[in-house]
């Protein structure tokens, strides 16, 4: 049985992360899965829930695969966040935060919500493995972390 919510969810993220938010509707979705716009409606009443949907599943992606690096070191796991979005340039798409970015005052404030945890989430996650990076030495600098969410 195919899972037409989590299928609505992977296009509408590519598309996000290929054309931006304000640029495709629920009909470009149906289309690819050959299903008719009430079947997205039902699933997400409004774009901007779908939209949110997006944000939360990528935040938890990301504490995920930030929480499996764990054991490995701060430095080491600075080069795996540098490096998380080198698959998606291939596939000519960008990560959720840079897709969204440029249009966050034309989004829902839901999404703007929950757009702006993701990034805190993100800005905590980098502060936390460059503080303890710099506890033990791995790595150097003297400006202090900017703390404080956006």
């Amino acid at each position: 049985m195919k899972d037409t919510r989590n299928e609505i969810i992977l296009i509408a993220n590519d598309l996000i992360r290929s054309v931006g938010y304000n640029a495709f509707s629920y009909t470009d979705i149906s289309k690819k899965l050959n299903i008719r716009n009430a079947a997205i409606h039902y699933n997400f009443p409004a774009k901007s829930d779908l939209g949110v949907e997006i944000i939360r599943k990528n935040r938890s992606a990301f504490k995920e695969i930030t929480g499996s690096w764990k054991n490995l070191d701060y430095r080491q796991q600075l080069v795996n966040y540098l490096t998380m979005h080198d698959k998606l340039t291939t596939n000519y798409l960008t990560c959720i935060v840079g897709a969204l970015s440029p249009s966050y005052d034309t989004l829902p404030e839901n999404m703007q919500e929950e757009l702006q945890k993701l990034i805190n989430t993100i800005i905590d996650w980098i502060s936390d493995i460059l503080e303890k990076g710099k506890e033990n030495g791995e790595f150097q600098f003297s400006d202090p972390l900017r703390h404080g969410h956006m």
